[in-house]
């Protein structure tokens, strides 16, 4: 074979090898593939409160976690918007999460706030949940059983005579109804958890 035939044959493989490339693969395929995301992301949950933190989310998948106090755990989801149900500092409150990126859930003590954090791949649960501590003070020599309430939230609480207890409550409803026994008699009120002074159990209504 003369050597200009071998050179043309070779090019025509050549030419018919990168069309046959281009049937398969049209432009823009190879560079799309490179910049598309993995189909999943990772979530961490650090819980610094004193109470479980559990997450419920729904959305491109379902998934729940619950993280101990004081504890850190990760987990992976398949990226996308959720809805989710969360609980913590035993108060549940729901709402939407991006996780498109990668999330940090911040859980600060309960009554606290989350430290300096990255907006853009941290939530504060202190944003949703917003309980606040109240002060109960037995005035009286008796022993106390305590029934404070909203119409969604309610609370029963024991007490020694003169003892004072902190009692951590939910912030959305500021006021509460509360009844009590002492003096042989039914003791009951209203208190503002948020303007209030502490909350003194005493014998006013002998």
């Amino acid at each position: 074979m003369k050597p200009h035939s071998s050179i043309r044959s070779y090019l025509l493989v050549a030419i018919f090898v990168v069309s046959l490339a281009s049937l398969a693969f049209p432009a823009g395929v190879a560079a799309k593939e490179l910049q598309a995301k993995p189909p999943y992301v990772g979530l961490t949950v650090n819980n610094n409160s004193q109470f479980d933190f559990t997450l419920w989310l729904y959305g491109p998948e379902k998934y729940s976690i619950t993280v101990p106090p004081n504890s850190k755990e990760s987990m992976i989801v398949k990226r996308g918007w959720y809805s989710f149900t969360m609980k913590a500092c035993n108060i549940t409150e729901v709402g939407t999460m991006d996780l498109n990126i990668y999330q940090i859930i911040q859980v600060p003590i309960c009554g606290g706030r989350a430290l300096a954090y990255d907006k853009p791949h941290e939530i504060d649960t202190s944003e949703y949940i917003k309980p606040i501590m109240i002060t109960i003070r037995n005035k009286t020599f008796e022993e106390i059983d305590l029934y404070l309430r909203t119409q969604e939230h309610d609370y029963f609480l024991h007490f020694a005579p003169l003892e004072i207890k902190k009692q951590l409550v939910v912030r959305s409803k500021d006021q509460y109804v509360y009844s009590f026994v002492a003096c042989d008699a039914l003791q009951s009120g209203y208190y503002t958890a948020r303007v209030s002074p502490p909350l003194d159990l005493d014998c006013a209504n002998k």
